[in-house]
């Protein structure tokens, strides 16, 4: 499986289950992590008309060269909420064989994949991050500890990897969208 840019050291632990050192999320934060479906299309039903999927010009530590492939970086909004950062990892063997990867824009990768038949999902990896991981600035945004999953999609016989950083808005995203259904 291919490394990500997270951070130049890749000092990162993966476990397999969302379990650091006796620490274990939130249970709000457990049912994002452990969601297996798509994140983008559960957080566009939880925010509405105040969803969005800004996608980063550039990273800010050591770039992917054209040779590893490309980097895509993502920041999934409700409002003004940073919700889920995200980097999915194209090697160069899998934009050659599928060059539409490059050229999804402000389309999210997960419903673009979903609709394709010869596409599956490996198992996912969790990570306990301090806020010096994240590579773009969302300061305000983020706690003080960030959980992370990450998974292959095999796309025919290529792959790639997404790396989703769960912050702060996801959760009260959750519970201002419970608060309102409770209202109702």
């Amino acid at each position: 499986m291919p490394e990500l840019n997270l951070q130049p050291d890749n000092s990162i632990t993966w476990f397999s289950e969302p379990l650091c050192n006796g620490t274990v999320p939130p249970p709000a934060l457990l049912d994002w992590l452990t969601d297996p479906g798509l994140l983008t299309a559960r957080l566009r039903q939880q925010c509405g008309a105040d969803f969005r999927l800004e996608v980063m010009q550039e990273s800010s530590h050591q770039p992917v060269t054209r040779e590893q492939g490309e980097l895509r970086q993502i920041v999934l909004w409700c409002g003004d909420r940073a919700c889920i950062y995200a980097e999915t990892l194209l090697p160069a063997s899998t934009i050659e064989q599928h060059p539409w990867l490059t050229e999804l824009g402000s389309e999210p990768l997960g419903e673009t994949l979903r609709s394709r038949s010869d596409v599956s999902r490996g198992t996912f990896e969790y990570a306990l991050l301090a806020p010096a991981h994240l590579p773009v600035d969302l300061t305000g945004h983020n706690e003080s500890e960030l959980w992370a999953r990450r998974s292959a999609f095999f796309v025919g016989g290529t792959s790639l990897l997404v790396t989703e950083i769960f912050l702060a808005g996801v959760v009260e995203c959750t519970t201002r969208h419970a608060r309102a259904v409770d209202q109702n």
